[in-house]
């Protein structure tokens, strides 16, 4: 039943509840094969197929405002608005995103891929409809894994003081990536197994149709609600309702009848604020998505044979779990290989959950007392921590190991997920150090390094999202001591230099071996090196330099302050880089093999054996 020129959400309403089960399932056997066989996410919207579809028969996303918080579960909505035969290229270059974009779809409201945003957007646009006198539903979208998030919790204190009637629509289905963790998780997780409560609900219920006794039975009854609300049972209730939202379910996710009932109840609500509590299965509707759904929550070709530099983090440091440090996770274990240490120590791991910030001041602390923090991050998320990093860690120079995963283009992600601005704003903190490995090893030695020898300020390690093809026992038998000093990658009789920073110097390097250039790796970003400093400004007349990172606020920005030579930058220019294959996203910001080596030629005049004169370096 694919549809035809009207986008699929308007022909809903004049479905069946049989035809509506036979489209849920055709869109999700659709997003099935076409994820599994490309790259996304996968699980999170197989669990949301009929909870979309029922809410699209009660709401229209155009005259309506739908926000979906993260958006990586927005495929079922993308379907149902106009782009079921675009669906194909989703995450390709110039296909359509992975997660909701404005430029992309007027019902796409909002656009996100970082967590806990919805309900704050929300309010704003229930704000400016005020101001408009607009009359229209705002609904929001959000998990529950997302609801723990500091921004959501925020918004939420601020609906019923600013008189704000936003539809909260809580899709619980106890996962975020890893398992959810903290303390609303649970008291969502305990409620929803709980049948007493709506059994009572319906005793309740039938009792007073049954009443001849009216308005006070009613007022009695009401009461008798509350107690069972906030006395007898752990529920949400209590935490919603005394931030003066009105609480609604649990609600059965996948039953697209009993959803619209409620839906349309809340439709019609105008007093204030109103949360559904939906629960649904993750990777609903395959026995494997089911029973993994952290396994399937993102699916992507792997190269085989290949190691992710994650992976190395995680065997790295259970290498070391015997000595005193704590690693921190924000509800990304597995993304972030800690699930290794997990496994084998659990105590030495951390979740937080969705609390960049939160773990950064935490690790703080945990550092004055005396046990070394390692707080294993994306770049991306690392974002949100920025107060954090300059208030609560490099104020008070305290030390802390910040690792800093997926550093550079991400690929597929696309533009909310490339980690490509922490170089500049880390670099521009006082009080840290930030360190770029240049190959698998030489990660591993300075994780190592940190833990053995403790850090004196806050360090950061980034990697790109990555790896290499070697054994892990291979660099675990081979850790050793190291420093950040730069390292010459090749020696040449030339006044040409190339400056790599970090993993992208393997690029460098391939591309330009054969050449008559110098080749050094940066392998600290700050402090620099002095001792290579001044072997540019005294030898060099040509100076490339690549890195994996935003041009302006980066590492080239240090080179350029040299006087009197010919100095080319290459990498990420003032633009948002779109979703791609990581290798097409090098390619345009000329960090691939092939650019890097036609630039070069470009500007050198295509001269392989080009030699100046050797000169001393001043003592």
């Amino acid at each position: 039943m694919a549809p035809q020129n009207t986008p699929l959400y308007k022909a809903l309403k004049n479905m069946s509840y049989k035809e509506l089960e036979e489209i849920a399932q055709e869109i999700r056997k659709y997003i099935f094969n076409v994820v599994y066989n490309n790259n996304g996410h996968l699980a999170s919207n197989l669990g949301v197929v009929e909870l979309t579809i029922a809410l699209y028969r009660i709401f229209d996303p155009i005259e309506d405002v739908i926000i979906w918080d993260t958006s990586h579960q927005s495929y079922v909505h993308k379907l149902l608005t106009g782009r079921w035969k675009d669906f194909k290229t989703i995450r390709e270059k110039d296909g359509i995103s992975g997660y909701t974009n404005i430029y992309e779809s007027l019902a796409d409201r909002f656009g996100a891929g970082h967590a806990g945003t919805s309900i704050a957007a929300s309010l704003g646009y229930a704000l400016s409809d005020k101001i408009k006198n607009r009359k229209r539903n705002i609904v929001a979208v959000i998990g529950d894994g997302a609801l723990g998030c500091g921004m959501a919790l925020e918004s939420l204190n601020q609906l019923n003081y600013q008189d704000a009637k936003v539809k909260i629509v809580l899709n619980d289905n106890n996962m975020a990536i890893s398992r959810n963790v903290g303390t609303i998780s649970q008291l969502l997780n305990n409620f929803r197994i709980k049948k007493e409560y709506t059994q009572a609900k319906e005793i309740l219920k039938s009792s007073l149709e049954d009443s001849s006794l009216g308005k006070d039975v009613e007022s009695v009854l009401k009461k008798v609600r509350n107690a069972l609300k906030f006395s007898i049972y752990d529920t949400p209730a209590s935490l919603f309702e005394e931030l003066g939202i009105k609480y609604y379910g649990p609600v059965d996710g996948h039953d697209i009848k009993k959803m619209e009932e409620f839906l349309e109840f809340i439709k019609a609500y105008d007093e204030k604020s109103v949360i559904l509590h939906v629960v649904t299965t993750k990777g609903k509707g395959f026995e494997e998505t089911e029973k993994s759904p952290t396994k399937y929550h993102g699916v992507s070709k792997k190269e085989p044979n290949k190691v992710s530099y994650s992976k190395i983090v995680g065997h790295t440091l259970s290498h070391l779990k015997d000595y005193e440090f704590l690693a921190f996770t924000g509800a990304m274990a597995d993304g972030t290989g800690l699930n290794v240490l997990q496994e084998i120590c659990p105590d030495k791991v951390i979740d937080m959950g969705i609390t960049e910030p939160s773990i950064v001041t935490t690790a703080s602390a945990l550092s004055l007392g005396g046990v070394l923090p390692v707080v294993d991050i994306y770049s991306t998320f690392m974002q949100r921590a920025f107060d954090s990093l300059i208030h609560d860690v490099a104020l008070q120079e305290i030390p802390v190991l910040f690792l800093l995963d997926r550093a550079g283009l991400v690929g597929e992600d696309g533009p909310t997920h490339h980690g490509v601005f922490d170089i500049a704003y880390t670099r521009l903190i006082p009080n840290v150090e930030i360190w770029t490995p240049l190959n698998a090893q030489d990660l591993a030695n300075m994780i190592y390094t940190s833990v053995i020898k403790g850090l004196k300020k806050p360090r950061f390690i980034r990697f790109p999202r990555d790896g290499e093809t070697i054994e892990i026992q291979n660099i675990i038998d081979n850790l050793q001591i190291v420093d950040g000093e730069w390292k010459y990658l090749k020696m040449a009789d030339s006044g040409i230099y190339a400056l790599a920073v970090g993993t992208i110097s393997q690029n460098v390097y391939e591309a330009l071996k054969d050449y008559n250039v110098n080749i050094i790796g940066v392998r600290s970003v700050k402090p620099l090196n002095e001792y290579f400093l001044e072997i540019l400004e005294q030898r060099a007349e040509y100076i490339f330099i690549y890195e994996e990172g935003s041009l302006k606020g980066g590492f080239n920005e240090e080179i350029f302050k040299l006087r009197n030579k010919k100095i080319y930058s290459f990498g990420v220019k003032d633009e948002f880089v779109s979703h791609a294959t990581r290798e097409e996203q090098l390619e345009e910001c000329d960090l691939s093999i092939k650019a890097i080596k036609e630039n070069f030629e470009k500007i050198i005049g295509g001269v392989k054996a080009q030699s100046s004169k050797k000169r001393e370096i001043k003592k």
